[in-house]
């Protein structure tokens, strides 16, 4: 797009950039959000309808008059009266349109690198003043040759075109030495080459990505990597976090924060490795109107540390399903090492008929389960190492007897707290909650709740049964958001001078891209949260957690293609479920 626009640019004696969705962007997936903004600021829960009908009255009060464009002072004429003056609820949408209008990062430097070689004016059909425009431009230091703005002049673009005339007249300049630059197709593009002048349709290419979203916060999340400076780079794994783990993380610690509070929590532990990028995200928390977070960490742990942890001699055969869980298709060896038993070796496990050949199915799984009742011994060594280091890794972390404790995980269906639950049941009297970012509705996960502390930001309640079906169908993509850049954690190690070693499992091929992948995700996530926050602080909004977070359900429901091919180029993400036999794509898993 750029070179094209480039050439004809040089082309031209003189340039007129459109304003608003062209030389500067607004962060908001729909324009009219800021109506909401308004409304929530001054408690008027029907302000957007209200403002919307005042604007057409305005409207056929100017047909009625026989002028051509309406204006800000117009619109409030005609608002019906609320409790806080229209004036008032006017300067506001002023000052917030002021603050919500940023400049293009992919258009402001052409405009300003041309500013002196020849004549660059700004033309806008809109109905705030000019006084706007003059504010808006002065604050990010744009100086056009002229300004052109419908409210001032009674003329408009969209209609008749005559605000182009008006153009062509002041700058004297025939009509096609005039480049006019907007994104809309018929008033910046159609219109002014029926007024004679060269006209450039410009397509902003982040635009595509966002979706409108039922909440400001949503809204905001969706829109806002459109007016950052520093964007990540366009199709890469960066603008991924940015776009869909920025909100949801954003949405789903701010959420926590809340319960925390609701729960009296003591202590709250982001279990890897789902929690890697909330603790980062946590160690730059500003203070909220909801409080802060007690005392947290980043706690290593998984269902399968957890699981292990919690076996012994009583309960080792009731394990046996948790123990083939996921086998299909693996080599039975390769059920030793995803726990971490070093298995018999090679010549052994030939002379067993279990060797490198011997495909898992459910034909011979009961073989294989009578190979891991023998192995009983090794795999209890291995529990027992695991349950003396987790007992030391939680003191370590600073858990009491008597506390009441937050376990941090992504989703979905309470397995890896059922795990701890039950290994704390023997180590720590504690108070376990487990705060999620989705839950599913499995008869698992209902079976689970009605036990264990169990809460989710997203569920059935505030999502509705399809958009959780497709949450939780394509769940393994938004469990790469949550990523951390270390391998899965299975178990714990208390060396002799008392410390403890995480066990990790790097899953049967490694793939080194991993921690890049989950490094550049998480460096889009944590831009997200920084540039996010910083604007809600400027407007002075309260996000709402669960309208922040509604970006990662709408990924969810329509992961976009060129989303998919990138996902797809990540292999063997599920240490747990990888194997030698074959390697797996992401993308498998997806429903996109």
């Amino acid at each position: 797009m750029l070179p094209e626009l480039m050439r004809r640019i040089e082309a031209a004696d003189a340039l007129s950039f459109d304003v608003f969705d062209t030389l500067f962007v607004r962060p908001l997936a729909d324009p009219e959000d800021l109506f909401d903004l308004i409304g929530e600021r001054f408690g008027i829960a029907q302000f957007r309808r209200l403002r919307q009908q005042a604007q057409t009255r305005a409207f056929e009060r100017m047909k009625a008059e026989g002028r051509r464009e309406i204006t800000l002072d117009d619109i409030y004429a005609c608002f019906d009266p609320v409790s806080v003056p229209a004036a008032t609820l006017r300067d506001a949408e002023y000052a917030l349109e002021l603050e919500l209008t940023l400049p293009n990062p992919r258009l402001m430097p052409v405009f300003k690198a041309w500013v002196g070689k020849k004549p660059v004016v700004v033309t806008s059909d809109m109905y705030l003043p000019r006084a706007f425009f003059d504010d808006l431009l002065k604050r990010h230091g744009v100086e056009p040759h002229a300004v052109f703005v419908s409210s001032e002049r009674n003329a408009t673009k969209r209609d008749s075109g005559e605000l182009f005339d008006i153009v062509k007249d002041e700058l004297g300049i025939p009509a096609p030495r005039i480049l006019h630059i907007g994104d809309n197709r018929v008033s910046d593009v159609e219109r002014a080459q029926e007024k004679g002048l060269a006209a450039y349709h410009y397509t902003d290419p982040l635009a595509a990505g966002v979706r409108k979203e039922p909440s400001t916060s949503g809204s905001i999340a969706s829109a806002l990597l459109r007016s950052v400076d520093n964007a990540p780079e366009p199709g890469s794994f960066t603008e991924l976090g940015y776009r869909y783990g920025g909100p949801a993380a954003v949405g789903f610690l701010d959420w926590i924060v809340r319960e925390a509070k609701t729960d009296r929590i003591d202590r709250i532990l982001f279990v890897s490795r789902d929690g890697h990028i909330l603790d980062r995200l946590a160690r730059e928390l500003p203070a909220l109107p909801e409080g802060t977070l007690p005392p947290f960490s980043y706690f290593k742990g998984s269902r399968v540390a957890f699981t292990l942890a919690a076996t012994d001699e009583r309960n080792f055969d009731a394990q046996m399903q948790f123990f083939l869980s996921g086998a299909y298709g693996l080599r039975p060896i390769e059920l030793l090492e995803r726990i971490g038993v070093t298995p018999p070796s090679d010549a052994v496990m030939d002379g067993l008929g279990l060797g490198e050949n011997f495909v898992i199915g459910e034909d011979n799984l009961a073989r294989v389960a009578d190979f891991l009742s023998a192995s009983r011994a090794e795999i209890l060594q291995v529990c027992r190492r695991n349950r003396r280091g987790l007992f030391s890794y939680l003191l370590a972390a600073g858990v009491k007897p008597g506390e009441r404790i937050a376990m941090i995980d992504v989703g979905w269906n309470g397995t890896t707290q059922d795990a701890l639950s039950e290994v704390l049941a023997q180590l720590l009297d504690v108070e376990l909650f487990g705060y999620y970012l989705c839950l599913s509705d499995t008869e698992d996960c209902q079976r689970r709740q009605k036990r264990l502390n169990m809460k989710a930001l997203l569920s059935t309640a505030t999502l509705g049964a399809e958009r959780l079906k497709a949450v939780y169908t394509n769940r393994v993509a938004i469990e790469l958001f949550f990523s951390a850049p270390h391998d899965a954690v299975i178990g714990y190690a208390l060396e002799p001078d008392g410390q403890v070693t995480v066990v990790e499992d790097a899953g049967r091929i490694v793939v080194s891209e991993h921690a890049s992948v989950s490094q550049e995700i998480a460096a889009g996530i944590q831009q997200f949260s920084r540039d996010f926050r910083a604007l809600c602080a400027r407007i002075s909004v309260t996000p709402d957690p669960l309208g922040t977070a509604m970006p990662i359900a709408s990924f969810a429901a329509n992961i976009e293609p060129e989303a998919l091919r990138l996902l797809a180029s990540v292999e063997n993400f599920d240490a747990w479920a990888s194997t030698r036999n074959e390697r797996v794509g992401l993308a498998s898993y997806l429903l996109g």
